[in-house]
């Protein structure tokens, strides 16, 4: 969901260079037309300036170059090649994203979110990881807020009210996200990569790997949160303590992608 407010930037590692689009990190191009090239070269400029541009260059109307303006940078957003600035503001955005949805409910469908991409030097294991916990800190505390809330409900239905145990499955269930997409990023290590928001979906995009070096990558973010888990719930019953077994439960949950349920687990398996 795009306005003529927002701004398109390429994203690190995707430069325009004598009419191609490349991707760095992905190890792809695109040729991109004379509309597209003006578009890409007033890049951080507001959309419906450029499609000002776009109009008064080619000649065609307003309404028709905004219209494609605003086509061709949601699908630069869509393959996660530039991102968007909202100067108008998340909440503002938000509150428009959601009337839309209201809008489109009896077709069963939601608009559609944009994408953000954000560089990762997997220069070294340590440097993947922290810049995975910084560009994925935010969406791990909503998820143990969310998560938090939850169980506190939950609880309370069951007339058992705690504190302690639903911050302590929201942290489980935050911090597995961030130790799973981490462990891709140290498995990366050496190798062009970036992480990628869609929605809910977090992804590491990454430069091409032999068959072996992607199924390692694949089956290391899963992996290694599911080992975590398995670990505090092997503790929780040595001693006893059913609330460590819940804490746990979100990491081991992460064992379902090493199959063919998931995308990991399928490339692991290289299906």
């Amino acid at each position: 969901m795009l306005d003529a407010g927002d701004r398109l930037v390429l994203a690190d590692g995707v430069v325009f260079c004598n009419g191609t689009l490349v991707d760095a990190v992905a190890r792809a191009s695109w040729p991109v037309n004379a509309t597209g090239a003006l578009v890409l070269a007033r890049s951080g400029c507001a959309l419906g300036d450029v499609a000002d541009d776009v109009a008064a260059t080619f000649v065609v109307s307003v309404e028709r170059a905004r219209t494609d303006v605003l086509s061709f940078a949601w699908e630069l957003n869509r393959l996660a090649l530039a991102n968007v600035d909202r100067r108008a503001g998340r909440v503002r955005h938000a509150v428009a994203w959601l009337r839309l949805a209201v809008r489109l409910a009896p077709a069963g469908t939601l608009p559609a979110i944009t994408v953000r991409r954000l560089r990762l030097d997997t220069r070294t294991i340590p440097r993947a990881i922290a810049g995975v916990g910084r560009a994925g800190a935010g969406r791990g505390a909503g998820i143990a807020v969310a998560v938090a809330v939850l169980v506190a409900h939950i609880g309370l239905l069951a007339g058992r009210p705690s504190l302690l145990l639903p911050v302590a499955v929201g942290l489980a269930s935050g911090g597995g996200l961030i130790v799973h997409e981490a462990a891709h990023a140290a498995a990366l290590r050496g190798i062009p990569s970036a992480l990628v928001f869609r929605g809910r979906r977090v992804s590491v995009l990454h430069a091409p790997a032999g068959p072996g070096r992607r199924a390692l990558v694949a089956a290391a973010g899963p992996g290694v949160t599911a080992i975590i888990g398995t670990g505090l719930l092997a503790v929780s019953v040595s001693y006893s303590t059913p609330a460590l077994a819940l804490v746990a439960g979100p990491a081991v949950v992460h064992a379902l992608a090493l199959t063919v349920l998931a995308s990991d687990g399928r490339t692991a398996c290289e299906l």
